[in-house]
């Protein structure tokens, strides 16, 4: 039963354009990789856009452009989607405006709704917890109560005034707690903040049969919030259910953002879509670590900092459901280009008996971990180091892009001086990790500076950097040895 399978796949993915190679996971894209057929579905995601007026109540806030949301919209309508998705905490502050912001993107690109082909283009919308910001404020800025003192006329211009029938009038959908839609054969189901998630477990238990939920085809289920174990168990039948969340902002560069299993409490994967901020602040690492060593780049320890100071990033994704897979595009729209290759969801994979953390899923750790591999130098790669300031020496890595199906995310870097024990462990990012390919930051060159408070004793130091996935997996090092 598995060889046959395995040999389905095998031809299935043949017939789609997708080399399966001996030894080589199923389910690994090429960087190059094109499909040789037209998807089924295709629909753009957006999450976390954080639009703001200013202090009219009318005109966008200068701190908040409407350039990424624009961006990514000119890119969804170039890609002809069937579908938008938007994951919530689209309006910053909670106004009916900041949401309108979005709806006037939307209709500049699909004008009527319709794509340029003229087909309808759905909307699949949830509300997230800013959009219920309307009464808060929190300090200065242009909340809704420093802009409308007047309780009952800022209720006209807040979402939270009157949720139903504000998301209606702004965007034209009818608000309900739980909704289905159904789009070009699949099925998508979604719940808003304040709803309970067992409420939407309920909801899709309900509608499984009508739906033809059990099977391989793919169904998707939409939170602004990550669900919990509960919602899962309760779900744990559809191993063919893919969950979007966002609310996190951690960025799409890492492949820690699909949960499953032991990583998510799940019996089907849940991916938290990057943030579209207009700072561009998409965390790195997950708050998890790599490897041995600080995770810092240049003195700053908190990934959001790193990623809001040195290199924003703003994020949008694009989904593409064929008869055998679903391939996910991890986008970067202020300079462009994506943040890796794509991924690649089988379907028709052997379910087992539904266990979650048996790694048997396609998208569980171990089995990505496989198709990741290792990101490495070229050939030609040198690392490049120069005396700073007070004794502090300044390591330049070069891009590792030996590999181009596994972008670098970060770098290993040990010290080594007269004691071969006393080894001085640091790990950096890759301070392209968060930009598109083709958009790295110094010519994709990290510069990570050690003070010499840090540095092993000794008059000579060998150096070696070895590169890492955001999984873990490593590459091979290369190495210097210099005098100090």
């Amino acid at each position: 039963m598995e060889l046959a399978r395995r040999e389905f796949l095998k031809e299935s993915m043949a017939t789609l354009g997708f080399l399966a190679l001996p030894g080589t996971p199923l389910f690994a894209a090429p960087a190059d990789w094109k499909p040789a057929k037209k998807p089924n579905l295709v629909f753009g995601i957006l999450s976390d856009t954080h639009l703001q007026s200013g202090w009219d109540g009318v005109t966008p806030h200068d701190g908040f452009p409407l350039t990424y949301v624009t961006n990514a919209m000119k890119l969804f309508r170039e890609r002809n989607i069937d579908a938008f998705m938007h994951l919530g905490d689209a309006a910053h502050r909670g106004k009916n405006v900041e949401i309108q912001y979005h709806r006037d993107i939307f209709e500049k690109f699909f004008p009527h709704g319709k794509a340029k082909d003229g087909h309808k283009v759905e909307k699949l919308l949830v509300v997230g917890n800013h959009e219920l910001y309307g009464n808060v404020a929190a300090g200065a800025g242009a909340w809704a109560p420093h802009i409308w003192k007047d309780p009952v006329e800022r209720a006209k211009h807040v979402l939270c005034g009157d949720l139903p029938k504000h998301w209606e009038q702004v965007w034209g959908e009818k608000y309900e707690e739980v909704w289905h839609k159904e789009v070009k054969g699949c099925h998508f189901f979604g719940r808003h903040w304040e709803t309970d998630e067992m409420k939407l477990a309920e909801f899709v238990n309900a509608k499984a049969g009508e739906c033809s939920l059990k099977g391989t085809k793919p169904f998707f289920i939409l939170s602004h919030e990550r669900n919990h174990f509960a919602f899962f168990n309760a779900l744990r039948e559809y191993s063919n259910a893919v969950a979007f969340c966002g609310h996190w902002h951690m960025s799409n560069a890492d492949w820690k953002t699909i949960f499953l299993g032991d990583f998510g409490f799940s019996f089907f994967p849940t991916i938290q879509v990057g943030a579209c901020r207009m700072d561009g602040a998409n965390y790195l690492d997950s708050k998890e670590r790599l490897a041995k060593g600080d995770l810092t780049i240049k003195q700053i320890d908190h990934p959001a900092a790193w990623s809001e100071v040195e290199n924003p990033s703003r994020q949008a994704m694009i989904v593409n459901v064929y008869d055998d897979m679903v391939v996910f595009e991890r986008h970067e729209v202020g300079k462009g280009g994506k943040l890796g290759p794509d991924w690649v969801l089988p379907l028709g994979w052997e379910t087992g008996n539904g266990e979650w953390g048996t790694g048997k899923h396609p998208f569980s750790r171990d089995e990505l971990k496989k198709v990741v591999g290792e990101p490495q130098f070229g050939n030609k790669a040198k690392l490049v180091v120069d005396k700073g300031t007070n004794g502090a020496i300044k390591i330049k890595i070069p891009m590792a892009d030996g590999n181009p199906e596994s972008r670098v995310y970060a770098y290993e870097i040990v010290v080594v001086g007269d004691d071969p024990k006393a080894k001085l462990f640091k790990n950096a990012f890759f301070e392209g990790a968060n930009a598109g390919i083709g958009h790295e930051p110094n010519r994709g060159i990290t510069e990570v500076e050690i003070p010499a408070a840090e540095l092993p004793a000794g008059k000579k130091l060998t150096i070696a950097v070895r590169p890492v996935s955001s999984l873990g997996t490593k590459g091979k090092t290369i190495g210097t040895t210099v005098r100090v």
